[in-house]
């Protein structure tokens, strides 16, 4: 019942009480007119003083969290009000669900307390708009108003590096990719050359213009030119959409996975690397500036942001205008790898155009059925085996990442740790 109906129903029972009594007379009659009438002035109190001004202050260690880490949040909360209060019940919409705190105020108008969130998925959340709940002592008379929402929280796919328990294989080829790295930038000649005409005085390279008695600038910034390139593919017809329940996860939370790991490592290394999806690519490396916005400000794992939010897209297959986009900036002869669940017609079209780009593409799939021997590929699995085979026979690399275990984890839920 809302409260306009609340204050409507109290008005009618004093009036009833009130003629009953003036009809009737007796004790019983006044006392129960007596009881409406407090009640009716009593919700009139609680809406003309209640709660006013309130503020809400939510303080967690980061806006940023590895999937299924808790998170704990300290909750402030203050408001004014006129009269003392018996209770007030305020309900928050957390990533994990509704949390609801109950206190008793009495003339305190500042409180604090504290609700770990567990077991998140990955994604980028925001609180919803809660509401604050207050009322007399039987409940008769309860209002309530609308609280603020929007902190942010973003919680990234899990990223562990390569150990021992990963193939040989795997290991080898991240290594090769990484290693290259190293020696180019070991045998890269000085970043900076003698001064030219026309060279900004804000390039100067001071220390070596002392040790040379010459004017030295830096080079111009080439770390716009990555070595590694990683392709999450999004398109529908990359994946099963309905995967059997035995699996721990989808294909996709694979390829998510797999891309993380790539990642971490492309970080661990200080490698520069450019992550595409499905809408754009965002690039990253060992000197670009933090990004912008209340999920990059100081902090060290910026580039699986992207990956929160990754989703199998509605198309069946990403956009064809993203073939040379995505290449732009990306130095020939760079190494490429591509996740997917399964070959499809645009994406290998678009590993054959790089190959023909002077790039080197790597393929991992998700889906096992497509890994198998020639005879079974060319003999009824369709299109995309076919698309694996001519793939092959143009030297790409193909392997399976199903063998990643994502970690189970319950039911996202929030629970009060107390004050």
């Amino acid at each position: 019942m809302t409260a306009l109906g609340q204050r409507m129903l109290s008005a009618v029972l004093v009036v009833a009480f009130a003629s009953l009594y003036m009809w009737h007379g007796g004790k019983a009659a006044l006392f129960l007119s007596m009881m409406a009438f407090l009640m009716f002035t009593g919700g009139l109190l609680l809406h003309w003083f209640g709660p006013r001004s309130i503020h809400i202050r939510r303080k967690i260690h980061s806006n940023r969290i590895e999937a299924g880490e808790e998170v704990r949040v300290l909750v402030e909360l203050e408001f004014e009000c006129r009269i003392p209060l018996l209770w007030i019940i305020l309900c928050e919409n957390t990533p994990a669900g509704v949390h609801r705190k109950l206190i008793f105020p009495g003339t305190r108008r500042q409180f604090i307390y504290q609700y770990e969130c567990s077991c998140l998925r990955r994604g980028v959340y925001r609180w919803d708009t809660g509401r604050l709940y207050w009322g007399d002592i039987f409940g008769w008379n309860t209002l309530s108003a609308v609280t603020t929402g929007g902190t942010p929280l973003i919680v990234v796919p899990q990223a562990t590096a390569w150990g021992k328990g990963d193939s040989a294989e795997f290991a080898a080829m991240i290594e090769g990719t990484l290693s290259e790295r190293r020696n180019s930038q070991g045998n890269r000649s000085p970043e900076f050359r003698e001064y030219q005409q026309g060279d900004p005085l804000g390039r100067v390279h001071w220390k070596s213009t002392a040790k040379t008695g010459r004017l030295q600038t830096f080079l111009p910034d080439t770390t716009d030119l990555a070595s590694l390139g990683i392709l999450v593919y999004e398109g529908a017809s990359g994946y099963e959409v309905k995967q059997p329940e035995s699996l721990d996860a989808p294909a996709f939370e694979r390829v998510v996975r797999a891309a993380a790991r790539w990642i971490h490592t492309a970080e661990r290394d200080d490698i520069p690397y450019h992550l595409w999806m499905e809408g754009g690519d965002k690039s990253y490396g060992s000197q670009d500036p933090w990004q912008q916005g209340p999920f990059y400000a100081d902090d060290e794992n910026h580039g699986l942001d992207k990956l929160a939010g990754a989703r199998i897209s509605k198309a069946q297959s990403v956009p064809i205008s993203l073939r040379t986009e995505m290449l732009d900036r990306l130095a020939s002869g760079s190494r490429i790898v591509v996740l997917t669940g399964k070959m499809d017609q645009v994406l290998a079209e678009w590993i054959m155009s790089a190959i023909g780009s002077g790039y080197r593409v790597e393929v991992q799939l998700t889906e096992a059925t497509q890994l198998g021997s020639t005879d079974t590929l060319m003999n009824g699995l369709g299109y995309e085996s076919l698309s694996l085979e001519q793939l092959r026979h143009s030297g790409v690399p193909i392997h399976s990442v199903t063998d990643i275990a994502l970690s189970s984890m319950g039911k996202a839920e929030v629970t009060d740790v107390g004050a």
